[in-house]
């Protein structure tokens, strides 16, 4: 690499793309089509590790107070001495060390409660000596070390915790404990995931922050739960496809121990909630209106119009437009996707019943549906409307729309 060095420093590039250097450049840096040793982050990431740390049993002074043993006494993990040697990678098999750097121990501090620990990272630090040779320094790295999230154990079984209450219920009425396969659910506890996570891509995991949600359900098969989001007081989560009606028992994990246990939730085919945009099952529907006009214009609108302010959100008014126009109101939801067909799923306007073009999954994303309801013209003019769906028998939550 002696052509490319700067400033008197081996450069942190393979500096050939020949196919003798290659390995174990590509398999080992996760370079850059095999021409560099570096990530497209920027940082290489040689060595993880998994690190078991011995505590007591959690222990609650309080009902629901897990304030002394399990991770609470874990406060902070040290890393030790580190070294790295660099060597010059030959194909006639010379590897000839170029020089070994050491760096300084590095003591994280951790944010822990009984049953986790949050994330932390320390800044970057550079050698503090070298050696083979000792000098003059020839190479320049920096190490920082990262715990992505730590998560209390009890393999043996050995530790008598009491479960928190977990409360399930729709994610979109927030009402329950009727929940359908392949719906989305909000499980609302205390002390529940050590941080704040979300899942970032589908399929959705399931486990994040080291949380998991197992179901129960009346056949006696147990299922993890896909997860969208943990927090300390919430895990919105999907009832896992293929779950039996009837009653089921939802169990929270850290890792692998039952943190929370929630009271039985009634599992059916269809439990129809429909999302509204301040979050609460109520008012606004978080929903779209599309306006077709006869020269083939689609016009796409919210609504629903929101202030500055959390929970500000209320109908926007929707315009039917011209005589020739078609308006439809495009509800999301959930639970609705195993109706039986179009005519179990009754709309109703004020109470009058209206019919449905489409209801079932949304397709894009997990557990959401989609109910396509054309407007009757016949509501012109009739300003607030009351808005529900009745799927198989099972009434949602009530919305409100504004109608010109």
């Amino acid at each position: 690499c002696s052509n490319v060095c700067r400033d008197g420093w081996y450069e942190w590039n393979s500096c050939t793309d020949h196919s003798l250097y290659q390995p174990p450049n590509c398999s080992l840096f996760n370079s850059a089509a095999c021409t560099e040793q570096a990530s497209t982050m920027g940082v290489n990431v040689l060595n993880t590790e998994n690190v078991d740390v011995p505590v007591a049993c959690p222990s609650s002074s309080a009902p629901g107070l897990w304030d002394k043993g399990g991770c609470n006494e874990v406060k902070q993990y040290s890393s030790g001495v580190n070294y790295m040697s660099i060597y010059e990678l030959d194909p006639a098999g010379r590897d000839d060390l170029i020089q070994t750097l050491y760096f300084p121990e590095i003591t994280l501090q951790l944010r822990c409660d009984a049953f986790g620990c949050a994330d932390a990272g320390s800044q970057w630090l550079a050698p503090v000596a070298y050696d083979s040779p000792a000098s003059p320094p020839k190479i320049f790295a920096e190490m920082a070390v990262v715990a992505n999230w730590g998560a209390f154990r009890d393999e043996n079984r050995r530790c008598s915790v009491t479960g928190l209450i977990l409360t399930s219920v729709s994610a979109a009425s927030y009402s329950g404990p009727n929940l359908a396969p392949d719906s989305i659910a909000s499980a609302f506890g205390d002390s529940l995931a050590p941080v704040t996570a979300q899942a970032t891509s589908e399929p959705l995991p399931t486990s994040l922050a080291g949380v998991t949600i197992k179901l129960a359900d009346s056949a006696g098969r147990t299922r993890d739960a896909p997860l969208f989001f943990v927090s300390p007081t919430q895990i919105n989560f999907v009832v896992p496809a293929g779950t039996a009606n009837g009653k089921a028992n939802t169990y929270m994990y850290r890792g692998d121990t039952p943190i929370a246990m929630g009271g039985l939730i009634q599992v059916e085919s269809v439990a129809p909630g429909i999302f509204t945009q301040n979050q609460d099952g109520r008012g606004a529907p978080a929903a779209i209106v599309q306006r077709y006009s006869p020269d083939g214009s689609v016009v796409t609108d919210f609504a629903f119009e929101c202030g500055p302010a959390a929970g500000s959100c209320v109908p926007k008014p929707i315009d039917l437009g011209g005589e020739g126009d078609r308006v439809y109101l495009i509800l999301f939801g959930t639970g609705i996707r195993h109706n039986v067909g179009l005519t179990s799923v009754a709309v109703t306007f004020n109470g009058d019943h209206a019919a449905a073009e489409y209801a079932g999954a949304q397709g894009q994303f997990t557990g959401l549906d989609q109910v396509n309801i054309p407007i009757p013209r016949q509501y012109r003019g009739r300003g607030a409307v009351n808005v529900q769906l009745v799927v198989a028998g099972k009434p949602s939550n009530v919305v409100q729309v504004v109608i010109r």
